[in-house]
């Protein structure tokens, strides 16, 4: 066959293809419409704000599209949209319900539903249900149970209730909607009410850490890690950014491109474009300290202190003697041998802690917890003697 009529035979399927996807799309959002319901082709990530039970406050790549809103038939507003990430994808939609006010985290999961084991788990026939407290998971098994029908999972999540993997078909779609008031309205009837919990992040974030919060892409954010340089379009993507309790951070992944060209044997030019990523975690003071290092760098000399096994395991640098010996103190030197302490250097108010590297969220709270962990044995003088007082890192006591 011609390639040209075969190259023109491939256009024209996929330009019928593309047509028929649009007709059938069409038809599909006239179907929600005529409910009644408001359709939005691109909505924004500010939909799932604030939503931290999972399949939400997982993963990277975070992203929200189609979006269906409008009233169940006993009035009950409801916002339905495809949600992915790195953690998961569905083929349909997961569909919220506004709550009173935030309930502590649940889930009720009907037959073969897929099931997340948040706690405890209670069964009541073909409805399981699970809690970090027996009691409340009871409650909501007891109050779903006559409600939940079909292989649905629904969650309550903050100052929402959320059903998992609803039907994108207009027919199904409007059962699960009414399958999740109906659920609603027995919650609200029920003692599950009773067990508030604070309000919900007012971002993304991350399943059981609200003070985190993620950002799916800022490019601002570089000008606040050291980063490679040199190629062209930056970006910053998959960042996750928190006050941690006195100790913030900021985490990303930092992408760009170079540009490189060779001549091959027959004196031909050729140029290709290259993509790179590194992930980036840096941690601030914020409060007064001296510089100091513990195993980072090569240079400059190390600091000896009476014990030789920790002398063999740790190298500290430090610009003060006297700063390094009041804060590597013996009850120091023994938590940092028994955990194992990483690498790390303080520099003015940056911190960087050794390699973490993908630096996923365990990686982070590794890193955190050691940092708390070494600022919390800090003497008080110390923080005295630096200007930082009442000490700005609770006082930590033994191993």
């Amino acid at each position: 066959m011609d390639l040209g009529l075969l190259l023109m035979l491939l256009i024209g399927a996929v330009v019928i293809g593309a047509a028929a996807w649009g007709i059938h799309r069409h038809l599909y959002v006239k179907q929600l419409r005529e409910r009644g319901w408001t359709f939005v082709t691109s909505p924004s990530i500010a939909v799932a704000f604030g939503l931290n039970v999972p399949p939400f406050g997982l993963g990277f790549s975070r992203s929200v599209d189609d979006q269906v809103t409008g009233q169940a038939s006993d009035g009950t507003p409801f916002s339905a949209f495809r949600y992915k990430s790195s953690q998961w994808r569905s083929g349909g939609y997961v569909v919220t319900m506004p709550l009173p006010h935030s309930l502590m985290e649940g889930e009720v999961s009907h037959g073969d539903a897929p099931q997340l084991r948040l706690g405890d788990l209670v069964t009541l026939g073909p409805v399981t249900a699970s809690a970090p407290d027996a009691e409340y998971a009871a409650i909501l098994a007891e109050a779903a149970a006559p409600a939940l029908a079909g292989p649905y999972r629904v969650s309550v999540d903050g100052d929402r209730l959320v059903l998992i993997d609803a039907p994108k078909q207009a027919d199904q779609l409007a059962a699960a909607i009414e399958t999740l008031a109906a659920v609603r309205a027995r919650l609200r009837a029920s003692r599950a009410m009773e067990f508030a919990a604070p309000p919900p992040p007012s971002s993304l974030s991350f399943h059981r850490r609200p003070s985190w919060t993620y950002v799916p892409r800022d490019d601002s954010y570089l000008e606040l890690l050291e980063h490679t340089g040199g190629g062209r379009n930056h970006k910053a993507v998959d960042i996750i950014h928190s006050e941690n309790a006195g100790i913030p951070f900021v985490r990303l992944r930092h992408e760009w491109e170079t540009t490189h060209t060779r001549t091959d044997a027959q004196g031909r030019t050729h140029t290709e474009t290259r993509r790179h990523s590194e992930e980036l975690c840096e941690f601030r003071t914020t409060f007064p300290f001296g510089d100091i290092s513990v195993n980072w760098g090569l240079f400059g000399a190390a600091q000896s202190f009476e014990w030789e096994e920790f002398n063999r395991r740790f190298k500290v640098r430090c610009p003060n003697p006297r700063f390094a010996s009041d804060i590597v103190h013996q009850r120091q030197m023994e938590w940092m041998l028994a955990v194992r302490a990483p690498s790390f250097q303080v520099e003015g108010s940056r911190i960087r802690v050794g390699d973490g590297g993908e630096w996923l969220p365990d990686d982070i709270d590794r890193a955190s917890q050691f940092l708390h962990g070494f600022f919390g044995r800090v003497p008080d003088f110390v923080w005295q003697q630096l200007g930082a007082w009442p000490r700005p890192l609770p006082e930590l006591a033994g191993r």
